[in-house]
């Protein structure tokens, strides 16, 4: 195996710590929030619709600046946003108002973040096979689901000890260790494809589109059934710590499976395992009895076929645009997932019993466009030209 280059071990490094910290950051803030308001669920849920409002004004936001900055620039200078707002979220921890102003200015750097971290993935993998690119793909995915896993831990274990003003200190600390690794990092200059001329070329099928669109919906809907579930059963932060990091467990696993090479050339199948690991998870759900052994085995699983799905989309596009394109295709999929995620969110609500069904759903639906790009595969000759083959 080739040395990993240095600018890839950079990224890896980077990425990991900013998922630890943010993890933990997003646990703390939920819990805070909802724990304001002990007879409602409606602060949790405008807590969550909120954070995705900056998703529409994140498109301008990317298209400006790559004109300026390259991929890896715009996350240190978005890491540096973070710490700072880290340390308000600790300061106006019983504020409910304070709280839900922060997790919105919050949000708006974690949805900027995804579309700077994916532009300078696409950097960092220019020139790689697409077997190799997938590999990536995976490893960043390993990476960071292991660092989502134990961040809310970190949150339910150091929160006790530290205390919320401490912990967000802590948390404050390694988002600017990373926005200085992220800023003192060398790198190519950037290369913006601003002029428009291949526009057309680098457009995305709806199968692609539509699946990366339902990314935050996604998460936006697990985040909200997830502590719901846990002030139902009567657990506590620990209870919801361990089931979020299940969740990151199955991610980072599937991560690993995909470096060692278990989809390559068979994606078809690996895509309609995933399928069967979603159907699986939802099926325990609802049959198994109420028990956190269970609660944590459907949400790896879960996480294993949701996390598949995402290593599939970004090794999609990063092979499909370059690095300012995707920016902006990820910026305008985050917008358009916004209303999406308000109707999910008024659904889960208005039937609080099944609110865990939705995520489960989503994921399945975006894993079978992505086997409808698949198959595209196999019938070259009926694909559209910007409905290519992408591993």
């Amino acid at each position: 195996m080739k040395r990993i280059p240095r600018e890839t071990m950079v990224f890896l490094l980077c990425s990991t710590f900013y998922r630890l910290a943010s993890g933990a950051l997003l646990v703390s803030l939920t819990w805070n929030i909802l724990n304001q308001e002990s007879i409602s669920y409606f602060p949790l849920a405008l807590a969550i619709l909120c954070s995705f409002i900056p998703a529409f004004v994140t498109p301008t936001l990317i298209r400006r600046l790559t004109r300026k900055f390259n991929g890896r620039q715009m996350s240190a200078r978005f890491l540096l946003g973070l710490a700072i707002l880290t340390l308000v979220a600790g300061a106006c921890r019983y504020d409910t108002s304070a709280l839900l102003v922060t997790n919105l200015f919050v949000w708006l750097l974690f949805l900027l973040l995804e579309a700077s971290l994916d532009m300078w993935f696409t950097q960092v993998q220019r020139g790689l096979a697409p077997a190799q690119v997938q590999r990536l793909s995976g490893a960043t995915t390993a990476s960071s689901q292991a660092a989502l896993m134990i961040g809310p831990l970190l949150a339910a274990g150091l929160t006790p000890l530290l205390g919320n003003l401490g912990f967000s200190m802590m948390l404050t600390a390694i988002f600017l260790v990373v926005a200085a690794i992220c800023h003192s990092a060398g790198q190519p200059p950037i290369t913006s494809n601003d002029t428009g001329s291949d526009t057309k070329a680098q457009e995305l099928p709806l199968a692609l589109f539509i699946p990366m669109l339902l990314v935050w919906p996604t998460l936006g809907a697990f985040n909200f059934m997830l502590p719901v579930n846990v002030m139902v059963q009567g657990w506590s932060l620990l209870e919801l710590g361990i089931l979020d990091a299940s969740f990151g467990l199955g991610m980072a696993l599937i991560g690993v499976l995909v470096i060692a090479g278990v989809s390559g050339s068979r994606l078809l199948a690996f895509l309609s395992g995933l399928l069967t690991l979603s159907a699986a998870a939802a099926s325990a759900w609802l049959l198994l009895p109420q028990d956190l052994l269970f609660r944590c085995a459907c949400l790896g699983l879960l996480g294993m076929a949701f996390g598949g799905a995402r290593i599939q989309i970004r090794a999609a596009i990063a092979q499909r645009l370059d690095e300012a394109a995707v920016g902006r295709s990820v910026s305008r999929a985050n917008a358009l997932g916004t209303p999406v995620l308000l109707v999910v969110l008024l659904i889960q609500l208005g039937a609080i019993a099944t609110a865990w069904a939705l995520p489960f759903l989503m994921v399945m639906l975006s894993i079978a466009l992505l086997m409808r790009l698949a198959l595209q595969r196999s019938q070259p000759h009926s694909a559209a030209p910007d409905a290519t083959p992408y591993s």
